[in-house]
């Protein structure tokens, strides 16, 4: 198979829309690592690490 014809294959493919339940997963990744990124940020300004 020639590259041409995997570009022309990839670009004829339709757009599926997202499932509720693909959003409801995407949302709540995010929203638990932001939640858990604050809380390292939090941890570390408050035990900071020492060497």
């Amino acid at each position: 198979m020639s590259q041409i014809d995997l570009k022309n294959e990839i670009s004829a493919k339709e757009v599926e829309p997202l499932l509720p339940v693909e959003k409801k997963l995407i949302g709540f990744s995010l929203g638990l690592g932001i939640a858990l990124l604050v809380i390292l940020i939090a941890i570390n300004h408050f035990v900071p690490i020492k060497i």
